[in-house]
């Protein structure tokens, strides 16, 4: 039966990936906790200022704005599954990059096809120390690894870059 949850060995939690760090648990907490408090906010404020006259004002339109930190306390307790399946693997001859709880997703990058590397990392991210390292192949493909520590992200993109030099495909 776990075989099957799994699909075999491909999503199983920890099958030879680097998970990302702990504290990425507290970074998509805090954005979880901004964007719900703006959305909150946005929408009492629409019911309250945009409400039309005839339907009246009632207290109970404003339990439509308590649907948005219902939705973000939903998330919060979702985020620890989430990084649980969440992790990336350098292989001989490509990047696999993997996330997603309920729809899982592995992405497989081949470095002779790697045209970009970058490293970013936004205000709350520098904070925790940690940041993003972008792949891509092409205008529409791309994947990102991360966040992780701001350490592993330089030694990440100086490795892919040195693998992509190597592999690089001629065209």
């Amino acid at each position: 039966m776990e075989a099957d949850l799994y699909q075999g060995q491909l999503f199983m939690p920890d099958h030879d990936f680097i998970k990302l760090p702990r504290k990425v648990v507290t970074l998509w907490r805090i954005d979880t906790a901004i964007t719900a408090i703006v959305i909150t906010i946005a929408a009492a404020g629409a019911l309250g200022l945009l409400m039309p006259w005839w339907l009246g004002w009632d207290w109970r339109w404003a339990l439509l704005a308590l649907l948005i930190p219902l939705q973000a306390a939903w998330t919060w307790f979702r985020l620890e599954a989430r990084w649980r399946f969440t992790g990336y693997r350098l292989d001989d001859e490509e990047v696999l990059v993997r996330h997603g709880l309920l729809d899982r997703s592995l992405e497989t990058f081949p470095y002779g096809r790697i045209q970009m590397v970058e490293i970013s990392s936004g205000f709350w991210a520098r904070r925790l120390g940690l940041a993003h390292v972008s792949i891509s192949i092409g205008v529409r493909e791309h994947a990102e690894i991360g966040p992780v520590s701001t350490d592993e992200a330089v030694r990440l993109r100086s490795e892919l870059t040195n693998l992509t030099r190597q592999k690089a495909v001629e065209l």
